[in-house]
């Protein structure tokens, strides 16, 4: 009986073993996790990415309204061609030169209009087919696009003025500025620019009155009409 031998499961060596492929098989499941956080950084840094390349419809939308917003901007323009026959306006950047022509070969007897503007003074133009149209310093709308040209003030200067539209039907006081010397008014029947649409004119250098009538235009230099 002295002889006999132990089951191995009873010999302090077995239980050394299995304590150590214990703590392998521990170690082993310990190093999933750090496989795993790595796999949900790169997840959560491709998905940045995504959201850093998504095109803001927002912002898609602003360039948009911008590009639309109407604004023709100084140079010369063949109408029906590069621009639509029609009325617009001309919004003076600083002293603005505005010319229409009948050619292109830039000869006086092409013109047929032209006009200086003042700083920060607008007119109106009707252009037809065929024609070219030349203006430097300043920017153009068609009248469906434009800005609004109606004073907040009240206080109509130096400009031109669709009564009717920018301006009440009526009669006003034309005021005279002497500090910009000689003054100039104008009632046209349109926006053509020439001698035979002139209703009336004058070279102002003290107040006067003037009647205007709805579909006319007004022209003002140098002196203000004031409304309120």
């Amino acid at each position: 009986m002295g002889n006999s031998k132990e089951p191995f499961y009873k010999k302090w060596w077995f239980w050394v073993i299995v304590v150590i492929f214990v703590i392998a098989l521990a170690s082993i499941g310990g190093d999933d996790e750090p496989v795993n956080d790595i796999a949900t950084e790169k997840t959560t840094e491709d998905n940045k990415n995504e959201a850093s390349t998504t095109v803001d419809p927002k912002t898609d939308e602003d360039k948009q309204e911008k590009k639309n917003d109407g604004k023709i901007k100084s140079g010369t323009y063949k109408v029906g061609t590069d621009i639509s026959a029609g009325e617009y306006i001309v919004f003076a950047n600083g002293y603005t030169y505005i010319e229409s022509s009948k050619d292109s070969s830039g000869t006086l007897e092409g013109i047929i209009f032209n006009d200086n503007l003042s700083k920060d003074s607008h007119s109106y133009v009707t252009l037809h087919d065929g024609e070219y149209f030349k203006f430097q310093d300043g920017d153009m709308y068609s009248i469906e696009q434009a800005p609004s040209i109606v004073p907040n003030d009240g206080i109509y200067k130096d400009g031109m003025y669709k009564v009717g539209k920018d301006i009440p039907a009526g009669e006003y006081k034309i005021i005279y500025n002497a500090e910009t010397g000689l003054g100039y008014y104008e009632v046209s029947k349109s926006s053509s620019h020439q001698l035979e649409d002139i209703v009336t004119n004058e070279n102002v250098e003290a107040d006067t009155y003037i009647t205007v009538s709805d579909g006319q235009y007004i022209k003002l230099q140098g002196v203000t009409i004031e409304t309120k």
